[in-house]
C-alpha cells in the first residue's frame, strides 16, 4: 500500500475483533516504529507488547473503573463527538480484549551530558505514529490513546516499568469491526503559512 493512502485511510479503530493477530504481523509493526527518527539517533525506546490474558485484564478493569463514567458524563453534541465518544466507550468497555496492546515508552537519555524529557517525547511519538500507518498498511485497526494517563499505577506495577520510564502512548492494536476509509481532515490551505505567520494561508505571501 503506497504511504500516502495508509495515511490518508488510518482511521482511529476503537472497535476491534478479539481475534488473534500474528506474531509476523506485530514484528513488522515493532520495525516501523524503530524506524522513526530520534534526537541525535538516540533510539531511546521501550515499546512494550501485551497480549497475555492475564496481564491485559487487571489493566482493562482499571481503565474501565477509571474511565467509564466520565466517558458516559461527556457531552455529545455533534454526531463527530457522538461517534467518538460512542466509540471510546466500546474501548474502554473491551480494552482488556484487544488482541494485543502496545505501551510506547523510553527513558530520558539525551542529550547524554544533560538529558531533558522534551526529547523523549520526541523519540516516542514518532515511534507511535509509525506504529499507526504501519498497522492501516497490514490492515490492522489501530488507536493512538493516552488511556494509560488514567491508570499509570497499574500499568506500571502490572507490567513493572521502572519509574524512570516515560510512557506516551497506548495502542490497541487488532482485526477492525468498522471499515478504513478517508480521514476528516480540514483542507490544508487551513494550516500552511507561507513564508511566516502573517502569509496568506491560501499559499502567495501576504
Amino acid at each position: 500500500m503506497d504511504v500516502f493512502e495508509a495515511m490518508g485511510t488510518a482511521r482511529a479503530m476503537r472497535r476491534l475483533k478479539p481475534d488473534p493477530v500474528p506474531q509476523e504481523l506485530i514484528d513488522k509493526l515493532m520495525w516501523a516504529a524503530t524506524r522513526a527518527p530520534s534526537p541525535g539517533n538516540s533510539q531511546g525506546w521501550d515499546l512494550i507488547v501485551v497480549d497475555d490474558p492475564a496481564k491485559k485484564q487487571p489493566i482493562g478493569d482499571a481503565v474501565r473503573a477509571a474511565m467509564t463514567a466520565r466517558v458516559a458524563a461527556m457531552p455529545r453534541t455533534d454526531r463527530t463527538t457522538r461517534l467518538l465518544l460512542d466509540g471510546t466507550a466500546r474501548l474502554v468497555e473491551a480494552f482488556a480484549e484487544a488482541p494485543v496492546i502496545i505501551f510506547v515508552a523510553g527513558p530520558v537519555i539525551y542529550p547524554t551530558h544533560a538529558p531533558r524529557e522534551q526529547f523523549t517525547w520526541s523519540a516516542l511519538y514518532p515511534a507511535a505514529q509509525n506504529i499507526i500507518v504501519a498497522a492501516r498498511a497490514l490492515g490492522l485497526g489501530a488507536v493512538f490513546t493516552t488511556l494509560h494517563n488514567s491508570v499509570e499505577p497499574v500499568v506500571r506495577e502490572v507490567l513493572q516499568i521502572p519509574a524512570e520510564i516515560r510512557i506516551a502512548a497506548t495502542i490497541p492494536i487488532g482485526w477492525p469491526e468498522g471499515k478504513f476509509g478517508p480521514v476528516n481532515r480540514r483542507p490544508i490551505e487551513d494550516f500552511v503559512h507561507r513564508n511566516g505567520w502573517e502569509g496568506d494561508k491560501r499559499g502567495a505571501s501576504s
